[in-house]
């Protein structure tokens, strides 16, 4: 795998664009409406005790994020407008795509599988948006990955 070769990745980087403006708008109104300090659990999840999680999955839950329901609130929250911002304009598209995809699992395990239908299509849909963002790195078109990382590698006077 040649992963400094020059691709042409415009299609890609439509979808790219479209990804970051949505996971950036996401966090922006969790933003506005004090989504850390809120039950964000029981609103999006909805009772832990009646939902059905996978069984790992719900002890996870209720072990590591229900304690640290603030934090992980303002962790989810920067999160999306963080990997929401460097999708959207390119930068550091690899990386922006795995935290990405480790949110959007997140998701599908806690709202997708429980709820189902679209809540459940959705996520799937961006899970593989941010698996092929990951392998296909489209921040090089379109992006500040290909103004940053293009070319150059050293090739300047004296090199060999």
């Amino acid at each position: 795998m040649n992963l400094k070769e020059r691709t042409y990745l415009w299609y890609l980087a439509v979808i790219r664009i479209y990804a970051g403006y949505y996971l950036l708008s996401q966090g922006i109104r969790k933003f506005q409406r004090d989504f850390p300090k809120g039950d964000w659990i029981g609103r999006q999840i909805g009772d832990l005790t009646t939902v059905e999680l996978y069984p790992w999955y719900k002890n996870l839950f209720q072990v590591y994020v229900v304690p640290h329901h603030e934090l992980v609130g303002y962790l989810v929250m920067c999160g999306e407008i963080a990997v929401g911002t460097c999708l959207l304009i390119g930068f550091l598209t690899r990386i922006s795509a795995i935290i990405g995809l480790f949110l959007v699992t997140n998701y599908y395990l806690s709202i997708g599988v429980p709820h189902g239908g679209a809540a459940m299509a959705n996520q799937q849909i961006l899970i593989m948006m941010m698996a092929i963002f990951a392998l296909a790195n489209p921040g090089r078109t379109l992006g500040l990955d290909g103004v940053m990382f293009s070319g150059g590698g050293g090739k300047g006077k004296g090199a060999r």
